[in-house]
Order: structure tokens, then sequence, then C-alpha cells
């Protein structure tokens, strides 16, 4: 369990990259990841704002299930070669609802397949790392919490309006406020020296959904009655939706969205690579590009959401030091058996939808606390403060904006201002690139050259 590097020796305890694990320990690896992840929170934001009703929101989430598995037994099966599980991204929620919206989910499914394409000709021609130039670590700093930030908002505006709708307001604020509590409560417990801290740390997240959701049911607030009537055996229904329908204008939007997310991505293989403790290559990033391109492809004619990997991936690592890639392939195996449940869909769709808010309410919170150490490290000069200031202005701004005004605007920019992420990015990236560079910015760029580093190891400032 050595690795090669001299500067890269494992622990006793942890299990390097590429050690292959038996069926079994693959499986019970994979577990951990699976619960860790939370894998269906970003599907069931999408069925809530698109009032889906409980039949369909659990075929999104099946049809997701098994986008996700396939794309994860890809990406660490034969292209990235790193633990990583793929999930649903947060910053496509938005636009991705809104199309599905305007138009039909069809139609949202097809406008991903042109991003997914270019993303696997930037990675077969390995074009990414140009476009990783013009976007130092500062800012994708600032993308991890205008990311934050645009989502909070739509948590917290759901969370309102579905609490006004009910008929017992005080209830649902309550459960709202139980699981959010929650949520940190077991944080902090992962961060102890207690036995049960691992636990507290991978799985407090679905601990604290199972806990709200029990009280929820003694308050006779929720409603599993579908379940009951749920086959325990199905085929997942493949184009349930119809055949992903092209639409240019929402695509465009999309093709800015995959590089946005592409930017969070690899800044999450540094940090893996960095806890694995092994280098990583361009080689490397660029199959990873081009896996993430095919799990995207694929998800869309399998009728669901774009796929990427979360940050959460390094977590579990770091605790389980179990960085082998065939725990993510164990995970990938038990995501697509799920997906063949749909008694355990519709479960999770019958979730109620104010614990759901609440929870990512909890996380956005994470998400926007851990950018802003991100930018700590960084001076802020009157330079940077512009670059990450400004950007976070704007993404509260277009956050805000309604319907009514995103219709008044021609369609492309209708898209476009629907994702307040999209716009918070291209404005720290034009920041970053316009105002004059002051001697020692301090914004990461001068470190261009080790990110680029083809067979050197990463630094550990690099993550």
């Amino acid at each position: 369990m050595s690795n090669t590097n001299s500067e890269f020796q494992l622990g006793p305890n942890e299990i390097g990259i590429h050690e292959k694990l038996s069926f079994g320990k693959s499986l019970f690896y994979g577990v951990q990841s699976v619960i860790a992840l939370n894998l269906f929170l970003g599907i069931i934001i999408i069925a809530s704002i698109m009032q889906l009703d409980i039949v369909d929101t659990a075929i999104l989430i099946t049809l997701g299930f098994l986008s996700m598995g396939i794309a994860t037994f890809l990406q660490a099966g034969f292209f990235m070669k790193y633990p990583v599980v793929q999930c649903t991204s947060f910053t496509i929620l938005a636009a991705f609802a809104t199309i599905g919206l305007q138009y039909n989910l069809a139609t949202a499914f097809g406008s991903l397949i042109l991003g997914a394409v270019i993303l696997i000709l930037l990675g077969v021609f390995k074009l990414f790392s140009y476009v990783m130039k013009v976007i130092p670590p500062i800012v994708a700093s600032v993308v991890i919490i205008v990311i934050g930030i645009n989502v909070m908002y739509t948590a917290a505006t759901n969370l309102v309006s579905t609490a006004k709708a009910a008929p017992h307001v005080a209830t649902y604020f309550l459960l709202a406020a139980i699981v959010f509590c929650l949520i940190f409560a077991f944080k902090a417990l992962g961060n102890t020296r207690l036995k049960i801290a691992s636990f507290c740390a991978r799985a407090g997240v679905l601990m604290s959904i199972v806990i709200t959701t029990v009280i929820a049911a003694l308050m006779g607030q929720t409603d599993f009655s579908s379940v009951a009537t749920a086959p325990w055996f199905a085929l997942p229904p493949i184009g349930h939706y119809g055949f992903p329908q092209f639409q240019l204008q929402p695509s465009l939007v999309f093709v800015v969205l995959y590089i946005i997310v592409m930017v969070e991505t690899v800044g999450n293989w540094f940090a893996i690579s960095h806890t694995a403790k092994v280098p990583i290559t361009k080689k490397e990033i660029d199959r990873g590009i081009i896996g993430e391109g095919l799990g995207c492809l694929i998800g869309a004619f399998i009728g669901t959401q774009p796929v990427t990997s979360y940050a959460t991936n390094c977590g579990v690592i770091s605790i389980t030091k179990v960085y082998s890639r065939w725990s993510a392939i164990g995970a990938a195996v038990i995501i697509i058996v799920l997906s063949f449940i749909p008694k355990v869909m519709y479960v999770i769709a019958s979730l109620p939808g104010i614990v759901m808010w609440g929870v990512l309410l909890a996380l956005c919170t994470s998400i926007i606390m851990s950018g802003l150490q991100s930018v700590n490290r960084y001076k802020i000069n009157e330079r940077n403060v512009l670059v990450i200031g400004i950007p976070i202005a704007l993404t509260l701004l277009i956050s805000m904006f309604t319907t009514d005004i995103l219709g008044m605007m021609p369609m492309f920019w209708g898209y476009l201002f629907s994702s307040s992420i999209c716009i918070g990015t291209i404005a720290a990236i034009i920041l970053n690139l316009v105002l004059p560079k002051q001697k020692g910015a301090g914004d990461g760029s001068e470190d261009e050259e080790q990110h680029d580093a083809i067979d050197e190891p990463i630094p550990e400032d690099a993550v």
C-alpha cells in the first residue's frame, strides 16, 4: 500500500487509489459514499421547483440514480480512475428547472447534449487546460461562494413559500429548524474524538433527515401512502419524459454552465489527489473531462439531469482513509441496483418538502463558508475586493429576478439570467481579466505553472 513517489508515502491504514479491493470490500466502502453523498437531494430540489407529483418525482429519482451509477462506473473505472462518485450538480438546478417549466423535461434533457459533446471534445483534444488559465484559484473560490448564495436563496424562498402554504405554518418552520440544527449538531460531533465521530461525519445529513421525518410523521405531516403500492422491482423507465428535444438557446446556456461546473470539479479532483497522496496529471484531468462529458451525455438520453463530482467525495475518503477507486466502483454498483427498486425511490420522493429545503439551507451554509475560507488565503487588496465583491452582489441581485422579469428579456438572455451562478461566474472571470494586476496580487495566478505541472506533485496550497 505504498506509493512509488517517496513524497507521497501512505500510512499503514491507508489504501491507495489504484489498489484493487475485493468485491465485498468495494461494496462495503461504497455504501459509505452512497450514504454520505445524499445523492437524491439535487433531484428532489428540481422536482420541487417544477412541482412534480410523487410519481414523476420517483421516476426522476430512479433515472437520476441510474445515470449517476453509470457515470460513476465509467469515471472511476475507465476515465479519471479516481474515487469519485458522480452526483447532481447544484450549479445547474435553477436553469434546468426553468427550461423544464418553459418547455418540458424532454427539452431540458436535450439542452444538455451540446455542452456534454463540447466537454468530450475539450478532453479529447486536451484543450481544457487553456480554459483553466483564465480562472485562477481566487476566481474558483468566488464561484464556490456564488453557488452557495444562489442555492441558499432558492432554498430560503421555497422554504418560506412551502411553510406559508401549509395549514400549520409554525409546525413547518419548526421542522425546518430541527433538521437545520441536527445537521450542524452531527457535523460538530463529527469533529470530536468520540467513537461515533466518523459515523456522524459520514451519515449526519441522512440521520438528520430520518430523525426529522419521524418527528414530522408523529405530527401528521407526512404521506407515504404511495410507497405501499410501489413494486419492489422494476426496470428503470428510460425515456419516460420523451426523447431529448434540441433547442439552441437553452443549449448555449448549458455550455457556459458546464464550464463553470468543470472548474468546480477540477478543484475537487485536486483536493482528492492531495488527500489520496498522489500527483494529479494533465492526462488524468483530460480523461476526467471526457468521462464527465460522457456521463452527462448518457444522462441526457436516459432522461435525467447532468452529473458531476461532489466535494463530499474528498470528505469521505479523508475519514475512511480508503482512497481506492474500487470503492467508487462499488458505490456505482449499489446506485444502479437501487434504481431497479421503485419502493426505495418512492420513499425518497415522499420525504416532506419542508425538511428537504431545511437540509439544503444547511448545506448551502457549509458551501459558502468553504468558499470564504478559500478566499481568505488571498490578499484582500483593492483589485481582489472588486473580483470578489461584484460577482457576489450580482448573484444576490439576479437571484431575486422573478419569472415576469426574465420573461421580458430576449429568450437567450432570459435563460442566462435564470442562473445567477452563471452571471456571477462570468462577472468574476471578466473582472479578473480586465482589472490591472497589482504586484503580488495574491490571486493565485502566479502559481499557474504549479497547477499545470504534468508529473510534479500538487503542492498543499494548490488545493
